[in-house]
């Protein structure tokens, strides 16, 4: 079957960036903006998405469809879809793009399946296609997952993992363990500097010592709360994958609690478009300390 139609589900920072790319590909790109945010209502259209009413609508006109969402909507996603299958006896090819473990996976794609449609486990590895020179490495696994190598191209490098569910999720969640997991380490360690009353002699340290991952925090750290909201589910994700494996699982359940704070963090509610780019990292470590569950009391007799 060729794929000429693809539904993102949903157009959100890294699904209207997929979006962007296949539209530019030449494919009629849709989607279902239905009690979606402003905002992602705002992406989809600077996309040129085009929007139909309902899940019903999307598996009648779509030949592919991915699913592009925080990990925790995964399942439940899958679940509507299937059922709008069912309704309409349309079976497009489906894959899940999240950030989700092998497990998980497997548990979106039951009802797919039973819906009598494809398949594909997918995994998402960097930012959006078409925000770097390099395409964006998109791993897919399962029976059908040959399939998903018509929407290879220009800035997505889509890699078969073979004919096995959970592969591609696998691959993603411990890249993403290392990338995102590294993110979380340092700032458990600077917050925890910060409340202990040492971030200058850390940042000192850190700044000689480092200097390349120095610079990368001062120019990452202050954005991670933007992201924080979705990354709580993938670092839980996370370590439910390193468990199953044997691995530890408590670093990312503890990654998981920083993602938590980040999130609580009146940052937490701002946007990529909004964000105030002139905050420092030292007042982002103040807001972030101002926030924790419970404050050392280095911390409390500062105030």
């Amino acid at each position: 079957m060729a794929i000429e139609t693809v539904a993102v589900l949903s157009p959100g920072d890294m699904g209207h960036n997929y979006g962007i790319a296949l539209k530019q590909a030449g494919f009629r790109i849709i989607t279902c903006l239905a009690d979606r945010s402003e905002r992602t209502k705002e992406l989809a259209a600077k996309a040129e998405f085009e929007d139909v009413s309902n899940l019903d609508d999307i598996t009648r006109e779509a030949d592919l469809i991915l699913s592009i969402m925080p990990p925790a909507n995964a399942v439940g996603t899958a679940k509507e879809v299937a059922e709008a299958m069912k309704r309409t006896g349309e079976t497009p090819i489906y894959v899940d793009c999240n950030a989700i473990s092998p497990d998980t996976s497997k548990l979106a794609g039951a009802p797919i399946t039973e819906a009598g449609a494809d398949y594909v486990d997918g995994g998402i590895v960097g930012p959006g296609p078409g925000t770097r020179e390099r395409a964006t490495s998109m791993y897919v696994s399962g029976p059908n997952a040959k399939a998903i190598q018509a929407i290879h191209g220009k800035y997505i490098d889509v890699i078969d993992l073979g004919p096995e569910i959970g592969k591609a999720s696998a691959a993603k969640m411990c890249y993403a363990a290392i990338t995102k997991g590294s993110w979380t380490l340092y700032t458990t360690a600077l917050v925890a500097a910060e409340a202990l009353g040492v971030s200058e002699q850390l940042h000192t340290a850190l700044r000689l010592s480092r200097p390349s991952i120095w610079s990368d925090i001062e120019k990452m750290l202050p954005r991670l709360p933007l992201d924080a909201g979705r990354w709580v589910g993938e670092m839980e994700e996370i370590a439910q994958t390193m468990g199953s494996a044997g691995s530890s699982s408590h670093f990312h359940q503890g990654a998981a609690e920083i993602m938590e704070l980040l999130d609580s963090t009146p940052i937490g509610r701002e946007t990529r478009e909004n964000y105030d780019r002139d905050r420092s990292l030292e007042q982002c470590l103040k807001i972030f300390v101002e926030h924790l569950p419970v404050k050392s009391e280095r911390a409390k007799a500062a105030e």
